[in-house]
């Protein structure tokens, strides 16, 4: 990570620009700032456009304020300090849940349904079908 740091300073071009729509993740990278890092990316494209050193408010704040002035749509997952970061940074921007997000919020609530459902039944049939949650 410090070797890439040093090439991107270097390369760092003054005025550079967010596209209209970035994705936001993050990962475990393990740096002297942080054990999580935030990779950025063209949401259209996928192909990534920068690596921030942590995950941490301000410095997702102040990265999105210096850059982002033509970011319109994020895609990104649903994590509350995240958010509150992108829409303080970036006013009022379209937020999407990213694909594998979406699919557990759905997988979620599939699973409550199926909870309250058992709930009624008796004994016998509740046992029987413990494990049927594997079955969606």
């Amino acid at each position: 990570f410090r070797r890439f740091k040093k090439v991107a300073n270097k390369q760092l071009v003054e005025g550079v620009r967010l596209p209209k729509a970035i994705a936001i993740d993050e990962y475990k990278g393990d740096t002297d700032e942080g054990t999580y890092q935030l990779i950025i990316a063209n949401a259209e494209t996928r192909e990534p456009i920068d690596i921030l050193p942590n995950r941490k408010k301000e410095t997702i704040k102040n990265y999105l304020s210096q850059y982002g002035a033509d970011v319109e749509i994020v895609v990104m997952d649903m994590n509350p300090s995240l958010k509150a970061a992108v829409r303080q940074s970036l006013g009022r921007p379209v937020i999407v849940a990213d694909r594998f997000h979406f699919s557990r919020y759905i997988y979620w609530a599939m699973d409550e349904v199926r909870r309250q459902v058992q709930k009624e039944w008796d004994k016998y049939n509740r046992t029987k079908c413990k494990r049927m949650r594997h079955v969606f």
